[in-house]
């Protein structure tokens, strides 16, 4: 008989997997029900240790103090906790060194709680602005040229945003890793070094004055950018600084002067939202081409194997790598929908030649399976599709203007769409949007109820009517049986790109996924994976045909 803790153990893990699938369906719900082939996923984050050829005095980690109480004494000095966490938005306007006692063009920096910012710089070809939220990253050049930004650029800047709208204040919430990397000499002060960083990417490292208490310097290695604090005075009761230097790889230090600093005056979200196009693109409408475009291309994919190259992380608390698990498959389709997988290397290391057998006989056989059950899936399916006409009182099964009611319809109902815009993604024509909850929507369905919890961004090809890039993230949390099934905490996120074949079919590139739940208020797992798509080749459903030869680039 099965002990009570190996019974609650595979119950975990059963629901799990049940939670992983809801993760999924997150990111499909987004677009169009059927939209992602591929799933689970997470970011490519590497602990990091300092340059052994800098001038530092590196202490033992066990030594060294913890982020939080770094933090807490860097909070008390600028005036305390409580009063840091008053200031919900600011707005700081700056000059350049030379010209501080004049008149005219400044900087102008913006901040709003919980984790969005915005700064505008006068250059002599006009305003540079970048901004960040938690949905997206963005940068507009002089002349109007503007870019949502991805990868490493985009979590950094959206870790920068948090940081500096928190003010640091309860950063962890904002699902923020920290640890104390070292003490070291920054301009005959010591310092401590602690680095931020999040499970999708971003990366920055801040410096402490060991006496003062106060951020003196902050470090951005993936864009090869320091910028360092001096001159603090109080502004209504708060330490805030009031000469900044900038130093960038390649460029002349740019130093700036505070002029003025504004709290709490009711910065309107809109401010952070990417620059809107001057033309009037119909999201909705361009979704639902999406939608009924994707059914045909779903029978296309079907007709392609692939490798899928999975990597898991475990990443503790301190932003460290702590165990990484490589896999790779090869991915076939099976007559009717779904897919077989084969196991051809672990840990970097092929399957010895008796356990690679075992697998392809493993792979012919599940193939044929598949084939035989055909009809009876097909008539499953019949009877799923008839019972939702049913209760839509319809013959189709589908919602207003052919939406599919798991999908596009939903999204529809329950998102709003936030500055669609055309730029260049991968050097093809994209529509891109930002989405959120609509505003007093109430959710009627399980899905609705996911939806109005999500924001994220979205990439369309505007001439394939194909989703490009999906970026999706779980503002709030999302309990499946009232929580006592699992909750799926506020932060897990889900990133999913396609590229275009030269046949023109679309196909997987990579997905990611970061997430956090806690599974029957007992076992939490956190989720940090990456797969990456290739190697697509035609490959036919049916099991006589069937080569289970490595897949070869088209």
């Amino acid at each position: 008989m099965k002990s009570r803790v190996t019974r609650v153990r595979e119950s975990c893990t059963e629901h799990g997997a049940q939670v992983r699938r809801l993760l999924w369906l997150l990111a499909a719900i987004c677009v169009v029900g059927s939209l992602v082939v591929a799933n689970n996923s997470a970011t490519n984050v590497s602990a990091q240790t300092p340059s052994p050829g800098r001038a530092a005095t590196v202490a033992r980690q066990s030594k060294l103090p913890s982020p939080e109480k770094i933090i807490g004494d860097y909070l008390k000095a600028l005036g305390g906790k409580k009063r840091v966490a008053a200031i919900r938005d600011a707005t700081y306007e700056w000059s350049t060194a030379e010209a501080a006692a004049e008149s005219g063009e400044r900087t102008r920096w913006r901040t709003k709680m919980p984790a969005a910012e915005r700064t505008d710089v006068p250059t002599s070809g006009g305003e540079l602005s970048t901004a960040a939220s938690q949905r997206s990253a963005w940068m507009q050049m002089p002349g109007g040229f503007s870019q949502t930004l991805t990868g490493t650029d985009a979590q950094t800047a959206k870790l920068q945003a948090a940081l500096n709208a928190s003010r640091l204040v309860d950063f962890k919430k904002l699902n923020v890793l920290a640890r104390t990397l070292l003490l070291e000499q920054l301009d005959g002060e010591p310092a401590y070094v602690v680095e931020f960083s999040t499970r999708e990417g971003g990366r920055l490292r801040y410096w402490f004055g060991a006496s003062s208490k106060l951020l003196r310097q902050v470090a951005d290695d993936a864009r090869r950018a320091t910028v360092r604090f001096d001159d603090y005075r109080v502004v209504k009761n708060v330490l805030e600084p009031h000469r900044i230097t900038q130093r960038i790889e390649g460029e002349e230090p740019r130093t700036l002067m505070l002029q003025s600093v504004r709290y709490n005056t009711g910065l309107a979200e809109s401010i952070f939202d990417p620059p809107v196009s001057a033309e009037v693109i119909d999201v909705p409408a361009l979704l639902r081409d999406v939608a009924r475009n994707q059914t045909e291309l779903d029978g296309r994919v079907s007709e392609y194997t692939f490798t899928r190259k999975q990597t898991e992380r475990e990443i503790n608390d301190r932003g460290e790598l702590k165990k990484e698990k490589v896999s790779v498959h090869e991915v076939y389709p099976v007559v009717g929908g779904g897919r077989v997988l084969k196991l051809i290397s672990e840990g970097g290391v092929p399957l010895p030649p008796d356990k690679a057998t075992k697998e392809g006989k493993r792979v012919v056989d599940e193939l044929a399976k598949a084939e035989h059950e055909y009809e009876e899936r097909q008539q499953k399916r019949a009877r799923v599709k008839a019972e939702r006409a049913k209760k839509k009182g319809n013959e189709t099964g589908v919602g207003e203007n052919g939406d599919d009611d798991l999908g596009i319809s939903a999204f529809l109902r329950a998102c709003e769409f936030v500055s669609p815009r055309r730029e260049r993604f991968h050097d093809r024509d994209a529509v891109v949007f930002d989405f959120r909850a609509r505003p007093g929507f109430r959710p009627t369905t399980r899905e609705q109820s996911l939806i109005v919890k999500l924001a994220g961004v979205v990439w369309i090809d505007p001439a394939d009517k194909q989703v490009m890039r999906l970026e999706a993230r779980l503002v709030d949390g999302f309990k499946i049986g009232g929580g006592l099934l699992a909750s799926v905490r506020p932060g897990s996120n889900f990133a999913f790109e396609q590229a275009r074949m030269v046949d023109g079919v679309w196909l997987p590139r990579f997905s990611q996924i970061s997430a956090s739940a806690k599974v029957f208020l007992l076992a939490g797992f956190k989720l940090d994976a990456t797969r990456e798509y290739s190697d697509y080749k035609r490959f036919s459903t049916k099991t006589v045909d069937a080569v289970l030869d490595a897949p070869q680039k088209p």
